[in-house]
């Protein structure tokens, strides 16, 4: 019994450090996007999708993991993470399609690679 909850108390740190891994990923990315035009680099496409597209995608997958964790607290309504498993699906609509971000991505990437 005891070996059992450890089991699954390792797991839920296991979702967590990924969880929070997703997270810096994506804020890095925004950062990363964000210095650029700061600097004045003029065209910041990729940059930008390459951002919009990891927070969508990880968003998404932190939400599963917590709807997860949270077992069935996580679908009941008008709980805080239901609530957002709700709202992370019309993110990843307004923010453009994971396959849309891709395509703008490698097109930047074979127009800097054409020059």
């Amino acid at each position: 019994m005891f070996g059992q909850a450890l089991s699954d108390f390792q797991m839920t740190q296991g979702k967590l450090a990924d969880m929070v891994t997703a997270i810096d990923a994506a804020a890095l990315l925004t950062y990363r996007a964000a210095w650029a035009r700061d600097i004045g680099k003029r065209r910041i496409t990729r940059e930008a999708a390459m951002a919009k597209m990891q927070a969508t995608e990880s968003a998404q997958q932190v939400i599963d993991a917590a709807v997860q964790v949270f077992g069935g607290l996580g679908v009941v309504r008008e709980h805080p993470v239901e609530r957002l498993y709700r709202e992370v699906r019309s993110l990843r609509i307004y923010d453009g399609a994971t396959e849309v971000q891709k395509l703008i991505i490698a097109r930047e990437l074979l127009m800097e690679s054409a020059q």
